[in-house]
């Protein structure tokens, strides 16, 4: 799903409530599928309008696993456990949980930014002897 502005999201959120559009014309109207656009109002329902203000966030791992265990140990779906916990997607839940199997049942947390390096050596000039100067 590509990324759309708070002004687009509001807009559908007000025409699935005031104007009683529904998932097939605003999904032909914004291109965006009907599940997100399910998954969106009842975002906004749930958490209010201020939800789509947040920036992006870091989850710790502690949060990840508290989440798993809610789907796999709780049996709720996946779902509604993204809309407790205001994630932007259902996607969010899905890809912890695969990794969460992939790892051997324990929780990844990624690095972010460039790794370090140990110092790169100096370079040389092996072939600047045998250039002329203009």
């Amino acid at each position: 799903m590509t990324k759309y502005t708070k002004e687009i999201k509001l807009a559908i959120y007000h025409e699935w409530v005031n104007d009683y559009r529904r998932g097939t014309y605003l999904s032909r109207k914004y291109g965006m599928g009907r599940g997100g656009i399910q998954y969106l109002v009842g975002l906004i329902q749930k958490h209010g309008e201020d939800i789509l203000d947040r920036p992006q966030q870091k989850y710790t791992a502690d949060f990840k696993l508290a989440a798993i265990d809610r789907v796999l140990l709780g049996g709720e779906a996946l779902r509604q456990v993204s809309l407790d916990l205001g994630l932007t997607n259902t996607g969010i839940l899905a890809n912890w949980l695969r990794s969460f199997k992939e790892n051997g049942y324990t929780v990844i947390t990624k690095k972010k930014g460039r790794s370090t390096q140990e110092c790169p050596k100096a370079r040389t000039n092996s072939g600047s002897k045998n250039w002329k100067s203009r």
